[in-house]
C-alpha cells in the first residue's frame, strides 16, 4: 500500500492510501491514546451525518494501529476547498452554495436544550480562567459580553463542530463536509458562527498579504445570502450567530503564539463586538 501524508488537524495524522488495485482512500489517525475517544466521536458524527443538501465522505472502516491509536478510513473526495474555490467561483454558485449550507443548518432536528445556559456559562468561565493573565482589554470586553449573554436560544441539534470554508470540499458542484469535530455544545447556530469566521472575518485568508477584491465581494455576497436565508427562522434573534462567532474567535486566542495572529484576532473581535452592539 502506497501512503502519502496529507497533514492533519488537532494533531491527527491524515494520509492518502493507494492499494495495489488502484483503490484510494483517506485514513485519519489519532494524535495520541488520550485523543482516541474524541476521534471516535468525530468518526461517529461523520458516519451519522444525513442531509438532502450536503454530502460527506463515506466511512469505510475503523480500527486501532499497532501503537493503540484509533483510526478510521473514508472515501477520498478529489476536489478543492470552498475557501480556495471562492477565488474563482461564479456569483450564481455563491448563491447556490450559501443557500445549501443555510438549508442544511435550519433543517436539523432540535433536541432537548434545557441545559444550554449552564453549559455555555461553564465554557465562558473556563475561558476567563485560561485568559486571566492576558493583558488585553479587547479580550476582557469580549468575555464580559459573552458572560452576560442569554444562551437559551441555542437549541441542541446535529452539528458539524468546525464548519469553516476549509472543511467544505467542492467536487462537481457538490458540497462535502469533512473534518467533523466534537464540540462542547452541538447547535446549528454554532456552525453558522464558525462559517462566519471565514466569510465575515476572513480567517481562512489571514496568511495572505492581500486578498483579491473579487474574492472579498464573493464572501460578502455569500454572507448576505446566508443571513437572509436564516433570518426568517431567527427573526429578531439573528444576532445570536454573531455571539457564536465572537465565542469562536475568543476560543482561538489561547492557542495563538505570534503577534500577527493576535492583532488579527483583536481587530476581528472589535468588529464583531461592534456588530453585536448595533
Amino acid at each position: 500500500m502506497h501512503v502519502r501524508d496529507l497533514g492533519g488537524h488537532s494533531g491527527c495524522k491524515i494520509v492518502l492510501c493507494e492499494l495495489p488495485d488502484e483503490n484510494v482512500f483517506v485514513r485519519k489517525i489519532s494524535s495520541s491514546i488520550d485523543y482516541n475517544k474524541r476521534l471516535e466521536i468525530q468518526a461517529e458524527k461523520q458516519k451519522k451525518f444525513k442531509s438532502e443538501y450536503i454530502k460527506t465522505p463515506e466511512i469505510l472502516n475503523s480500527g486501532m494501529t499497532d501503537d493503540s491509536l484509533f483510526y478510521f478510513d473514508m472515501e477520498y473526495i478529489r476536489g478543492i476547498t470552498l475557501a480556495e474555490y471562492m477565488n474563482t467561483i461564479e456569483i450564481g454558485k455563491v448563491r447556490e452554495f450559501a443557500e445549501l449550507i443555510a438549508n442544511n443548518a435550519i433543517s436539523t432536528e432540535t433536541k432537548n436544550s434545557s441545559d444550554s445556559v449552564k453549559i455555555f456559562s461553564n465554557k465562558i468561565q473556563s475561558l476567563k480562567n485560561t485568559l486571566a493573565s492576558v493583558n488585553n482589554d479587547i479580550i476582557k470586553t469580549a468575555l464580559e459580553v459573552l458572560d452576560k449573554h442569554n444562551w437559551s436560544m441555542f437549541a441542541k441539534t446535529a452539528c458539524h463542530g468546525d464548519l469553516t470554508l476549509e472543511n467544505i470540499i467542492v467536487k462537481n458542484d457538490q458540497l462535502y463536509f469533512i473534518d467533523f469535530l466534537d464540540s462542547f455544545y452541538d447547535s446549528w447556530l454554532m456552525d453558522i458562527g464558525a462559517i462566519l469566521q471565514d466569510i465575515q472575518t476572513m480567517w481562512a485568508y489571514r496568511f495572505q498579504d492581500e486578498v483579491n477584491i473579487n474574492t472579498i465581494i464573493r464572501l460578502i455576497v455569500f454572507r448576505d445570502i446566508l443571513m437572509d436565508k436564516i433570518k426568517p427562522v431567527l427573526g429578531t434573534s439573528l444576532n445570536e450567530v454573531y455571539y457564536a462567532l465572537l465565542l469562536k474567535l475568543v476560543r482561538i486566542y489561547p492557542y495563538t503564539n505570534d503577534e500577527k495572529t493576535r492583532l488579527f484576532l483583536n481587530n476581528k473581535i472589535l468588529s464583531v463586538l461592534s456588530i453585536i452592539a448595533h
